[in-house]
């Protein structure tokens, strides 16, 4: 009797606490003060120039994607993401995103010696379910302390953290973001993997989650040097938020869905949408809303290619929720396959030219007008048996054109687990319109013969196409412009003559590939970066109409 009335309890608290996890309010935090060096390369210049310390002691600094030495250097393919919006990879909590501090200012809370202490202060004050933490070591992995501090002058404190060192950790945040030598400028792919920074958990006690967090203090313990770049919650409330955003485009907007949490709001949902990461506060004013019941919006009028944000929030009458983000790019489209888990194929060495008897296969319908101008490819891979995570070996393959990838992507790791990959503004179906097929081959350099899952495979659900679309040249209307644009052919710019009349502008090249966007543009067009050849200017007008207008750089 005692055994079955334990087990009835155990399921009932097992019950309780599905029901809350699933019941996230997953926010980033905007950081007042407590930062005390700039390890961001970012902008024209030196790395020196933009930035304060290193990270790590011995002169290597992280660099933002728009780091370059000179104007004409060639722009980089990896790095720090420009807004410093980081969407996690880590797997839980799913659509966790932290964002760093300027990176024209201190970013970092750097400790260099032990016992040397900061504190982050919130701009505003937040109750919490969890506390995550995006951190580094520099020069080793290292030991931190850290205490929460609530607005009630009482506190929390979490003893004996581990933070990795910055290359080759587990649970991380983000990789591949390369580094640079900022005595020198020389700098460091760190091979598509590395540097890295990790998401690190502080499960706020029951008795404390419904005070406010007004700022947390970190000291060092021991070991490398900490970097802490920004923390992000779960937040606490009685108004619980939405989750689960999707977001189907369109070739100007889009339709977003989610999913209504257990208690619906009694006076629907709030939306807010901005060509700019800074995310709404409890006092911004929605761009719209919907009735109790509702679970979609549609946006229209936006520039096609060009990505926003937006953010969902729920309305309980005298309280309204948290906002809920979701980042999109107008004229994408996405398949996720879930057929089941992808075998993996015994290969010591495959190369791009290698097939597979198991591939997994995805295929999109392009909408008449339109082609494909990029792919981006997410999936995860686990390992089993005695297989590990650097023995993965994939390769993307458009079947439509017959053509692959650069290169066979491949894990990291020398034990067992989950590898999350991501690969971003891939051409191989550049151009593609109708039917457009895609394998992912998928290899292991270990374990049995043949096809199986024995010892690797791709996880079923998460292998996802994402293509972005733009008009097809056929289609294109160039006749009668509203807007003129002159000289044509130019050489470094082109002058619009009714400027303040154009809300954005999206540049593309004959391939269809987006090449440069331009918000709220002014007379003169600096577009000198652009190589030689024919182009189309789409143009959104205030009025909401649309223009294409063809332009030839010298």
């Amino acid at each position: 009797m005692k055994k079955t009335l334990l087990f009835i309890v155990a399921i009932l608290f097992f019950g309780f606490m599905t029901q809350k996890a699933m019941a996230q309010n997953l926010q980033t935090v905007a950081i007042q003060s407590g930062f005390n060096a700039d390890v961001v390369a970012n902008g024209v210049g030196t790395s020196a120039s933009s930035t304060s310390t290193d990270v790590d002691g011995v002169n290597y600094a992280f660099i933002s994607r728009d780091f370059q030495l000179t104007t004409g250097s060639t722009p980089l393919t990896y790095g720090l993401p420009v807004n410093g919006l980081i969407n996690s990879v880590v797997a839980a909590p799913a659509g966790l995103s932290f964002q760093l501090a300027s990176y024209s200012g201190n970013n970092s809370l750097r400790l260099q010696n032990v016992n040397d202490s900061g504190t982050l202060t919130f701009t505003t004050p937040i109750a919490a379910v969890n506390l995550y933490m995006l951190a580094t070591g520099g020069s080793g992995a290292c030991t931190v302390n850290a205490t929460v501090n609530f607005a009630d002058a009482t506190s929390e404190t979490f003893t004996g953290i581990a933070i990795a060192d910055w290359y080759g950790g587990a649970n991380f945040a983000i990789q591949g973001i390369g580094r640079i030598n900022i005595t020198n400028d020389v700098l460091e792919t760190g091979g598509g993997t590395n540097p890295r920074l990790y998401q690190i958990p502080l499960a706020i006690s029951v008795a404390n989650q419904a005070k406010l967090v007004q700022s947390v203090t970190v000291t060092k313990a021991g070991g490398g040097i900490p970097n802490i770049f920004a923390f992000s919650v779960d937040a606490y409330t009685s108004c619980p938020a939405p989750s689960n955003i999707t977001f189907t485009s369109s070739n100007d907007g889009g339709t977003f869905n989610w999913t209504a949490p257990t208690s619906a709001p009694s006076m629907g949902y709030d939306y807010y949408y901005s060509a700019s990461a800074t995310p709404p506060t409890a006092s911004t004013t929605p761009t719209g809303s919907v009735a109790a019941g509702v679970t979609t919006a549609t946006l229209t009028g936006l520039t096609m290619g060009a990505t926003y944000y937006f953010w969902v929030r729920s309305n309980c009458d005298t309280l309204q929720g948290f906002w809920q983000m979701k980042m999109f790019t107008t004229g994408q489209m996405e398949a996720t396959y879930t057929v089941g888990d992808i075998n993996t194929e015994f290969s010591t060495g495959p190369t791009i030219t290698s097939s597979t008897a198991c591939p997994g296969t995805l295929s999109l319908n392009i909408p008449a007008g339109f082609q494909i101008a990029s792919t981006d490819v997410a999936y995860t891979m686990t390992t089993a048996s005695n297989g590990w995570m650097s023995e993965q070996r994939t390769l993307l393959v458009c079947n439509t054109n017959n053509t692959t990838e650069a290169a066979i992507a491949s894990g990291v790791g020398t034990t067992t687990g989950t590898y999350a990959y991501n690969r971003t503004g891939l051409t191989i179906a550049n151009g593609l319109t109708g039917t457009v097929s895609f394998d992912l081959r998928a290899w292991r350099t270990y374990g049995g013969s043949g096809c199986n899952a024995d010892y690797n495979r791709v996880d079923n659900n998460t292998w996802k196409i994402t293509v972005t679309l733009t008009q097809a040249l056929s289609t294109i209307d160039v006749t009668a412009p509203k807007i003129k644009i002159y000289p044509i052919p130019f050489t470094d710019v082109i002058h619009l003559d009714h400027a303040q009349e154009v809300n954005a502008i999206a540049v593309t090249d004959l391939t269809g590939k987006l090449v440069q966007t331009i918000q709220q543009p002014q007379e003169a067009i600096y577009l000198g970066d652009l190589n030689s050849g024919l182009y189309i200017l789409t143009m959104t007008l205030q009025d909401g109409s649309v223009q294409h207008i063809k332009a030839i750089k010298e």
